[in-house]
């Protein structure tokens, strides 16, 4: 008899304190059922407690209900109009939670239809209220919203679902959101992640514009190279190389790059443009050429007005070293006649030029004080 009472107690025992390891996912059921009845978000609150303990107990952090009713609760907080402002993480919590859930991965866990119930309009509301931030300017927690779709993203595909936010979009929002908070370390990382989630011509280009404004050089080398191995005509990775050879100086090598532009874009007048800024310490006809091109196409360009009557108006003043060079003799006045009169046609040469580019903004003042100063040399 004594050995079947202590038998009878132990086994008492044993039950009494399962029962208090599962209380907490108990309490945290009880009061989700009395919100979704009609209470109110005290019974939500009231919730979080319970949920708390059982997440950090040990006998229960490893429990699937543990991370499933957490999931639900933080979720129906999140779409709570009082409690989601009251409670800015909750989301995250939700999603960590679910993501646990899947971490645990129970085989004999059943209820993976409702988990997918809820998490649902979670993603749902994710998303737009990413996009709220991001339409207010609030771009660091933007970044944050749009990211946390990739955990929930994860989850689907591994239960072999369609997600409901495009993934895709989602990142892509998400590395703009950084960019915009001037945040380029997870500007980087998530544009990395476009890349290896989908490389395309748009992931390699803006993989390489993200490096480049960080300054990694090696890696936007190598980035751009790849992305021309595979789409050797789109422009945007085209511009990169170009510009990477123009910063090291490397004018002839940047010229085969813009050759390959202007034959998918002939008509591209900032093409033009900069295949005469190479060509500027190489070759004077071709950069003469280059810009006349880029005028011919759009005679509204700036850059190139300028650019080209700079030229001119340069070989003016590299005379004027020789005109102050020259002595007294009656060789020198005549040499001083020819070099002054030649150096008058080329700063009526640039005239043009600089009126054209004047006349495209008035206010820049190297155009205004350029033109001013061929008036001067050549009196008029």
């Amino acid at each position: 008899m004594k050995r079947i009472l202590l038998a009878t107690l132990i086994s008492a025992t044993v039950v009494s304190t399962g029962y208090a390891q599962n209380s907490n996912n108990i309490c945290v059921y009880n009061h989700m059922d009395n919100y979704n009845k009609g209470g109110g978000p005290d019974d939500l609150e009231g919730g979080m407690k319970c949920s708390d303990e059982a997440a950090t107990n040990e006998t229960t952090i490893n429990i699937s209900k543990t991370w499933f009713y957490r999931g639900e609760l933080y979720t129906l907080i999140f779409s709570d109009s009082t409690l989601r402002k009251k409670y800015g993480t909750s989301a995250f919590e939700a999603v960590k939670a679910f993501k646990k859930l899947q971490d645990i991965n129970d085989s004999k866990f059943r209820d993976w239809d409702e988990v997918f119930r809820y998490m649902e309009p979670l993603s749902i509301n994710i998303y737009n209220e990413a996009v709220d931030l991001y339409h207010t300017n609030n771009y660091a927690n933007a970044y944050k919203f749009f990211y946390a779709i990739k955990d929930i993203d994860g989850i689907y595909k591994w239960k072999g679902k369609e997600p409901k936010i495009a993934l895709e979009t989602a990142l892509d929002n998400a590395g703009k959101s950084a960019e915009s908070a001037g945040d380029t370390a997870n500007q980087i990382k998530v544009y990395r992640e476009l890349l290896e989630l989908n490389p395309s011509a748009k992931a390699y280009l803006n993989y390489a514009i993200t490096l480049r404004k960080a300054g990694k050089t090696d890696e936007l080398n190598k980035t751009v190279d790849e992305g021309l191995a595979k789409y050797p005509k789109e422009g945007g990775l085209l511009t990169e190389k170009i510009n990477i050879f123009l910063e090291a100086s490397k004018a002839a090598e940047a010229i085969t790059y813009i050759n390959r532009a202007i034959e998918n874009q002939p008509k591209n007048d900032m093409l033009w443009f900069v295949k005469g800024l190479a060509y500027e310490k190489i070759s004077e006809d071709s950069l003469v050429s280059a810009y006349n091109t880029a005028i011919t196409i759009n005679p509204g360009n700036f850059k190139a007005q300028y650019n080209l009557g700079a030229h001119y108006f340069n070989q003016g003043t590299k005379i004027t070293d020789e005109l102050n060079a020259l002595g007294n003799t009656d060789a020198d006045r005549k040499k001083y006649d020819v070099l002054k009169k030649k150096q008058k046609e080329y700063f009526l040469q640039a005239k043009p030029y600089f009126e054209k580019a004047h006349n495209i903004d008035p206010k820049d003042p190297q155009a205004t004080r350029t033109l001013n100063q061929i008036n001067l040399y050549t009196g008029e």
